[in-house]
């Protein structure tokens, strides 16, 4: 007979205990066995995006409950949540998610970290802290968050590799309870299709949401859909709009007053069937009424941003404020340099018209008597223009150059190649004039206040929001041609005095990280310039 056929298998020995006891220990060792199966998982390459969300899942188990670190601000970050807040009575801001881009554009060392944690600033005090709640959504970044009636809402958004060449899109909904921190997803059928870039909004009891892009693979594709969610039915429905309506887009900004939606800019990314990439960066103002769902293009008069991406916006009363954002200018050949933005503009509801928010400092000596010439002169416009002029006088308010005075009145009254003819005209700035909303050094004229004042740096994709009649502006990202430094800055402004920014917290990385980042940059500008030409050190 073949050797071990006939064999008697050994019988395992019996395990003692009672059944419940056995069940015990057989669902204790199938845990064990889940928790190493996903710590293998979590330790994926730079590729894998799996990896980092078991990470965030085994780190998450650990938590056993709601607890919170005192003093502790956030890390840099760009593209994260900030919302204002009322947390027991006391006035807030809560940050949530968020990314930091850590390269020079493309180098074999670039990592991208997602963050999936919440930090709650406290006015009165002064102080950051860090909430860690357990069972809460994925890391994500270019998400949504909006605060109603004691909840924090967040949907959407996403997580890329460490490389950052996969990207992973969400499409859930979470809120967060501002009483007990504890998180809670919102389970309903349908609803948008997993994106980031989004924008959503709140209008009496329901979230609305917009557009947004989606990318994996070969696949983009970016969103024109509007979505509407019930909060007290906690149910999805896509809004059937009329009317001709905003191209799809991400990256646009988003409020509602009364029962209007408003939209402005945003951009979209079209690749050819050859992998070419092609970038629109919009500047079109939408209206949507919420009664009728009914689009509508606004003309908008008066100096706008102009196109650009990245940039911040929200509400404050009857106007939205827009500050910072990025813009493509051609450099040479077919290079193209960043110019980021550090003005503010304003959009006014009831007016339909845009404008400069211009910072004055406090009203002594002579900035009052400055103030006393600008008023004299915006209340003189309105008695000719029979009161038209009542938007320019809070354009004007705190500057006295008469140049000022006129390139903001021609601005306002003419658009196109007429704002050229009329600067020409009336001899502002000479020949070879540029657009005033884009160029109002060339007039003398610093929208900004004080040149001396503390200012936050040009930045996009920084978090912002609006409490009250205080504006805070958090984070972000500085790009100095061939590096990006992420800020974690904090800065607040108060829009009825508009005295000027304030510091509440400095960058960590301080004022070198910039110097150096700089000069990096115009080393690797010169050798690249000298490589193209053929040059060598060598004789």
């Amino acid at each position: 007979m073949g050797s071990g056929r006939d064999k008697r298998k050994k019988a395992k020995p019996k395990a003692g205990g009672s059944g419940a006891e056995k069940t015990a220990r057989k669902t204790e060792k199938n845990a064990e066995k889940a928790e190493r199966s996903a710590a293998r998982r979590a330790q994926g390459g730079d590729d894998d995006v799996d990896a980092i969300l078991e990470a965030f899942k085994l780190a998450d188990s650990a938590v056993g409950r709601v607890t919170f670190e005192e003093g502790v601000r956030p890390s840099p970050r760009s593209c994260a949540c900030l919302v204002p807040c009322t947390i027991k009575g006391k006035e807030g801001l809560l940050l949530y998610g968020g990314e930091l881009y850590d390269g020079n554009h493309g180098g074999a060392n670039d990592r991208t970290y997602v963050y999936g944690d919440i930090h709650h600033y406290d006015v009165a005090k002064d102080q950051w802290r860090k909430v860690i709640s357990p069972k809460g959504p994925a890391p994500r970044s270019s998400a949504q968050a909006v605060v109603h009636r004691g909840y924090m809402y967040v949907f959407g958004g996403e997580v890329c590799s460490p490389s950052g060449l996969n990207f992973r899109h969400h499409r859930d909904l979470w809120r967060l309870d501002l009483d007990s921190f504890a998180w809670e997803i919102l389970t309903a059928r349908g609803g948008p299709s997993a994106r980031s870039g989004h924008r959503m909004a709140v209008w009496k009891n329901r979230l609305l949401v917009f557009g947004g892009f989606y990318s994996a693979a070969r696949d983009t594709r970016y969103f024109s859909d509007v979505w509407e969610f019930d909060i007290s039915e906690l149910t999805w429905r896509q809004v059937t709009t009329a009317g001709v309506g905003p191209r799809p887009r991400g990256g646009c900004q988003m409020v509602v007053h009364d029962n209007t939606l408003l939209l402005y800019g945003g951009h979209c990314v079209e690749v050819s069937k050859d992998r070419t990439e092609s970038e629109t960066v919009f500047s079109d103002l939408w209206s949507l009424d919420l009664t009728t769902f009914q689009w509508e293009r606004l003309k908008g008069a008066g100096p706008a941003p102009g196109p650009r991406a990245s940039f911040n916006m929200a509400q404050h009363r009857h106007r939205a404020i827009i500050f910072g954002g990025i813009t493509d200018q051609p450099g040479k050949g077919d290079r193209l340099f960043s110019q980021a933005h550090d003005d503010l503009f304003q959009y006014n509801f009831e007016k339909q018209r845009w404008g400069h928010v211009m910072l004055r400092p406090p009203k002594k000596g002579l900035f009052a008597e400055a103030d006393a010439v600008a008023a004299a002169d915006a209340q003189s416009d309105a008695a000719v223009s029979g009161g038209g002029a009542e938007a320019e006088q809070s354009d004007l308010d705190g500057a006295s150059e008469a140049l000022h005075r006129a390139a903001l009145r021609i601005q306002s009254r003419y658009r196109g190649y007429r704002v050229r003819k009329a600067f020409h005209t009336y001899k502002l700035g000479g020949g070879g004039v540029t657009d005033f909303q884009y160029s109002p050094a060339l007039f003398g004229v610093d929208l900004r206040g004080d040149a001396a004042a503390p200012r936050p740096r040009a930045r996009s994709n920084a978090q912002m929001a609006i409490s009250g009649d205080t504006l805070w502006l958090q984070g972000g990202v500085v790009e100095l041609v061939l590096n990006d430094v992420t800020l974690d800055d904090l800065w607040r402004l108060d829009l009825k005095k508009l005295h000027g920014w304030e510091c509440i917290n400095d960058n960590t990385a301080g004022a070198e990280v910039f110097e150096e980042a700089q000069w990096e940059s115009a080393s690797d500008e010169n050798d690249a310039a000298h490589s193209s030409d053929g040059g060598s050190d060598d004789a």
